[in-house]
């Protein structure tokens, strides 16, 4: 929960500033924001080629997203982490059609009719169908069951059945139109002779030499002097080495909220006044629901599982009933009972079968059956396996509506009373004897569940507990609260954040290089809104108090970079490094060919200079890698033009300026047939068609991305 939500739950903040917010809010939205109540204007998420994308238009594909989420999966609710992927997965679809789909429309690619039927229910089914009408009994496709769905699609008078067909058909006809596509442009490819022929030689030939080295690092950047015409020159002639997306820097500090002595002895009186509580309950599972901040299933631990604190009294002889607590336990205070205690297994190995009812948790759509429908089938199927133990995997692969174990004859393998299982589920599976089968009921159904295997009988304890969290309450929340806002009042320049910083000792924190769609800065939680600010503010700008999680944060915007071309004062100090390295170059290269007039071998060249000669094996064209030296692709380009035995040009390089020498070229072995060459430099080109094609036409569309404005 938001900080200043955790603030108006407990006590509230004072009228006159919720007020005077809500004013500021307002108008700060009118005055600032890309809607108008005059023009209704500023709902453009996106252009995309010629393609306006309005909110509207997005927040549909969205819903439909959402739609199909919940009907796949079960779940009637979709997290914000879903939520978030589902956008990513609506944007992507998004640019598929715009970007790539108009261009494959160009070519006039198309599905047939008898392509698509052949697709569904001939000889060639596409995957999913293949997967989705199996025979149960053999495992193998049915084409009868897919004419079958088709026959009986519009029995469903609510029309999702034949709207979900529908979309899918459309999924795989596009699907099939992409893959068209892209197989004409992979086989449009192609690799000549001559070209499998320089890949192989290069590929086999590796060179022997030695070098001599000026590293760049041996001069001081101090001790270079650049002048301004040198650098605007610079970067006036290498415009495209400054290209930048857009993005934002930001210092921040934070006021973190931190649980106070008052906070934490609340915490403790208020679980001190439960103690007698639980000690008297009969029902310690819904007493420990009511009462828990946090829920703390009941169950069984072995000894030196549990804190030390409760694991040496119960497993020493307590009696049971005892209750032990308030005591501390990670970030909670906790208050501990024991129910039982008797030996049993620490792990078994489970099977099971659902039968699942409609209205269940996670139910398949398809189950139409009633609870008490569902517990007449378990209990006829229980009767079965009764009569025939051997009949459980059979029930368990061809009846079960857990359709993943079913593929594994039920199999759920090993679990322990730690696994993150339904609790009702898992007691009546350690409830069952190794080899018996037990019928359970759980918010999923009726469980029919074998325990095939078992680890040897341990003493455990039956173990329930009450707890409260250790946070901070209201007060604690208003003193940090009182103090960011004090600190962003009175440091509203980025001059007075950083004098402030400094007096007060406070850890300033820098997030670099934020994208506007981005959702996470370490260590602050859910920091979107103020991403947000980043993009909406000026540089200089110092922001109002926003709160993530237990932290106030106040954050300085120190840089804005716009896509595109860096301005030359923000590409200044690559420019100057990049100039310092070119001078230093030069300043190598003059020093070396005042030797070189007088030195014919790489040795005397080495001695006239005070260096050592280094030795470089197997350095190979294909490679930009010198052993004992790194990458440097311009001395092995120069090393593959020299002759044997002849001294290199000084080489300007990545770090330093290199002279070098060949002594021994080996050949690849001589060869008429290039046909592997030539194969595997078309497979290499055809494996980038589909990445490389479709980054093309997004770079050609000139893309506008405003989610950041909304999102």
């Amino acid at each position: 929960m938001a900080v200043i939500g955790k603030i108006r739950q407990r006590a509230g903040l004072l009228i006159g500033i919720v007020g005077f917010s809500l004013v500021a809010f307002i108008l700060g939205d009118l005055l600032t924001s890309n809607r108008s109540f005059i023009t209704g204007s500023g709902n453009e998420l996106a252009i995309i080629g010629s393609k306006k994308v309005d909110i509207q238009e997005f927040e549909a594909l969205v819903k439909q997203l959402e739609e199909n989420y919940k009907i796949n999966t079960g779940n009637q609710t979709v997290d914000q982490n879903t939520l978030e992927s589902l956008r990513e997965q609506a944007w992507t679809q998004l640019l598929n059609e715009e970007i790539l789909g108009k261009q494959i429309e160009k070519t006039g690619i198309k599905v047939s009719a008898d392509e698509l039927f052949d697709m569904i229910q001939g000889k060639n089914p596409h995957p999913q169908i293949k997967e989705a009408f199996k025979d149960p009994k053999t495992g193998e496709f049915s084409a009868a069951n897919v004419i079958q769905f088709l026959k009986n699609m519009d029995n469903d008078a609510t029309g999702k059945t034949r709207n979900q067909w529908v979309a899918f058909e459309k999924y795989i006809n596009e699907e099939r139109v992409k893959e068209k596509y892209n197989e004409m442009i992979k086989h449009g490819l192609f690799v000549t002779t001559a070209e499998a022929k320089r890949m192989y030689e290069n590929q086999n030939r590796t060179a022997s030499v030695r070098f001599i080295d000026f590293n760049y690092t041996s001069i001081e950047d101090s001790t270079i002097k650049v002048e301004d015409k040198e650098l605007r020159e610079y970067y006036n002639s290498h415009q495209n080495d400054f290209k930048q997306e857009a993005s934002r820097k930001l210092e921040y500090v934070t006021f973190d909220v931190v649980p106070s002595t008052e906070d934490k002895q609340n915490a403790i009186s208020s679980l001190e006044k439960l103690v007698q509580a639980f000690r008297e309950t009969t029902d310690d599972s819904l007493f420990t629901s009511i009462n828990s901040d946090n829920k703390i299933e009941i169950a069984y631990f072995k000894q030196n599982s549990l804190a030390p604190v409760i694991d040496t009294p119960f497993f020493g002889g307590a009696a049971v009933g005892t209750v032990i607590g308030p005591y501390e336990e990670g970030n909670a205070y906790k208050v501990s009972k024991l129910l039982a205690s008797k030996n049993m297994s620490d792990s078994i190995k489970v099977s099971h079968a659902l039968v699942a009812f409609a209205g269940a948790e996670r139910a398949p759509a398809e189950v139409t059956r009633t609870r008490d429908q569902a517990k007449a089938t378990a209990d006829s199927l229980l009767a079965i396996i009764k009569k025939d133990g051997n009949r459980f995997a059979d029930i368990a692969k061809n009846a079960s509506d857990d359709k993943v174990a079913a593929e594994k004859e039920g199999d759920l393998d090993w679990i322990t009373q730690a696994s993150p299982m339904d609790p009702k589920f898992k007691a009546g599976a350690f409830e069952t004897a190794k080899g018996q089968v037990s019928l359970v009921e759980s918010p999923f159904g009726f469980h029919l569940i074998k325990v095939t295997d078992q680890t040897a009988a341990v003493r455990q304890v039956q173990v329930a507990s009450i707890d409260r969290r250790i946070e901070p309450g209201s007060k604690t929340f208003q003193a940090a609260f009182a103090k960011a806002n004090e600190f962003a009042a009175k440091n509203k320049t980025p001059e007075a954040f950083e004098k402030a910083v400094q007096e007060q000792g406070l850890n300033k924190r820098v997030a670099d290089n934020l994208k506007e769609t981005d959702k996470f800065i370490p260590g602050l939680e859910s920091p979107r809104a103020l991403v947000q600010w980043a993009y909406n503010s000026k540089k200089g700008d110092v922001s109002k108090v926003y709160d993530f999680g237990n932290k106030f944060v106040i954050a300085v915007l120190t840089e804005v970079k716009e896509k595109g071309i860096a301005p030359y004062e923000q590409a200044l100090d690559l420019v100057k490094g990049k100039v310092i390295t070119q001078k230093k170059a030069q300043m190598f290269i003059e020093k070396i060919n005042a030797k070189m007039s007088g030195a014919t071998t790489i040795d005397a060249l080495a001695s006239a200079l005070g260096v050592q000669v280094k030795n470089a094996e197997g350095v190979n064209f294909n490679s930009s890698f010198v052993a004992n030296l790194g990458v440097e692709p311009a001395l092995v380009g120069t090393i593959f033009s020299l002759k044997q035995g002849v001294l290199s040009k000084p080489v300007e390089g990545a770090t330093g300026v290199f002279v070098a020498v060949i002594d021994r070229i080996s050949e690849p072995a001589a060869t008429t047939d290039y046909s592997n060459n030539k194969k595997q430099a078309i497979q290499q080109l055809q494996q980038r068609t589909t990445y490389e094609v479709f980054n093309a036409l997004k770079e050609k569309a000139n893309i506008t991305d405003n989610r950041g404005k909304y999102y």
